[in-house]
């Protein structure tokens, strides 16, 4: 039992390393984030952060299921509150992803309804 305990806080602590790296991507790559070659800015840009909100989620959902003996210690408290952190950070910027398209959608729609349909080609 003590053991098995043992492995189950490591496993606490390497996911405690893995929301690090996370944190640290975003935060170094928020303003010019990684995108397909195919995929329009934004799009790109949402797709790269929801990757981070499945890599960080997935996880999270399988350290919820270990005894609660784990879950109430001190380093796994502290994962949790980091876990949060980082979700309400990818969150918040997502919105402001779809946001920004939907005003520039606004803008650049409102100047192609304004455009002629047909032009006469001159012959």
């Amino acid at each position: 039992q003590d053991e098995l305990e043992k492995k189950y806080v490591s496993l606490v602590q390497s996911y405690g390393l893995d929301l690090k790296i996370v944190q640290e991507q975003f935060l170094t790559s928020r303003d010019e984030p990684p995108k397909s070659v195919n995929a329009p800015p934004i799009a790109g840009a949402l797709s790269w952060c929801r990757g981070l909100v499945e890599r960080i989620q997935i996880p999270m959902r399988k350290l919820q299921e270990l005894d609660r003996t784990i879950l109430e210690r001190e380093e796994a408290k502290e994962v949790h509150k980091v876990y949060k952190t980082i979700e309400a950070s990818l969150q918040e910027y997502e919105n402001q992803k779809i946001e920004e398209w939907g005003r520039d959608v606004e803008a650049s729609s409102a100047a192609k309804l304004k455009l002629p349909l047909l032009v006469r080609h001159p012959e």
